[in-house]
């Protein structure tokens, strides 16, 4: 295994999540800190957290299937709504995205919904089919599909600051129950299934690999676990969103889809942009002097 630390470098972009960023690895010392570390932990902690205080994007449940027939029924992109009343169409998205508004810091989300399924509560969802444009997704008369689902972001722990990286991560696993998970999918079986091909769609899935906000934040060190980063509200669009440079060390600079501009391809392409041309200032600046 190579071992881990900081390499000496007179610029750093920084592609990690800001919000996990400026907690962790771009984190200042605290004062106490350097006595109850050893040399090589002061150089590098691998640690999981995050800044509360920004707002997110929803979490995400994501349901990867492997399914042992063409479903022919559904096109590339596919959006369920559930919205018979205004009413339905308000609660579709708050059910899912802030569970019952109760989900609380350390707690499975299974243990803080209601008592009542998901069978019988408006709720959105979105299925990617690959094939239908990319015949290498699936063998011939099998299909691939992707099922997203908003779902509540990680609630943090501030204790879990503290702990060893892998340690946290398991921690906030348990934030996305068993049940809960069950419950989602059979719900959204039970949604698809009206559609032709797809009424007994759980007999035909062979595998499945499930995404929660927690293996998203112990693949890719997202804050909140959230996969498309800090919300668009206007106290964080465009130029409000945090900046490229970094607050405690002059030599970061953050690019992706919680800084500027904003999250999307197109709004981080332009990001980085941006984050090259000021890059190549600052080093310019430093030849200089």
């Amino acid at each position: 295994e190579e071992e881990r630390g900081f390499l000496a470098a007179d610029l750093i972009v920084c592609n990690a999540d800001v919000p996990f960023a400026t907690e962790t690895i771009a984190r200042p010392k605290a004062s106490n800190e350097e006595a109850t570390l050893d040399a090589t932990e002061s150089l590098y902690r691998d640690t999981y957290d995050w800044n509360d205080k920004l707002d997110y994007s929803t979490g995400v449940l994501a349901f990867h299937w492997s399914v042992s027939q063409s479903l022919d029924a559904l096109n590339t992109h596919n959006v369920f709504m559930s919205a018979n009343t205004t009413a339905d169409a308000e609660e579709s998205w708050a059910v899912l995205r802030n569970g019952d508004g109760t989900q609380n810091e350390g707690t499975s989300s299974s243990s803080s919904s209601s008592s009542s399924s998901m069978k019988d509560r408006p709720f959105n969802f979105y299925v990617h089919r690959a094939s239908m444009t990319d015949e290498s997704a699936s063998p011939p008369n099998c299909d691939s599909i992707m099922v997203l689902v908003p779902c509540p972001t990680l609630a943090r722990n501030e204790d879990l600051a503290s702990l060893p990286r892998d340690e946290a991560i398991e921690v906030y696993k348990q934030q996305f129950g068993k049940g809960m998970v069950d419950d989602v999918r059979d719900a959204v079986l039970r949604r698809l299934s009206v559609l032709g091909g797809l009424e007994n769609l759980s007999d035909l899935i062979l595998d499945e690999v499930l995404d929660t906000p927690a293996t998203y934040a112990d693949y890719y060190n997202v804050g909140a676990g959230v996969p498309f980063g800090l919300s668009h509200g206007l106290g964080q669009l465009s130029l409000t969103r945090p900046a490229a440079e970094c607050k405690t060390r002059n030599n970061v600079l953050f690019v992706g889809a919680s800084s500027r501009p904003g999250n999307g391809v197109p709004l981080v392409l332009i990001g980085s942009k941006q984050v090259a041309k000021k890059a190549i200032e600052k080093l310019k600046n430093m030849m200089i002097t």
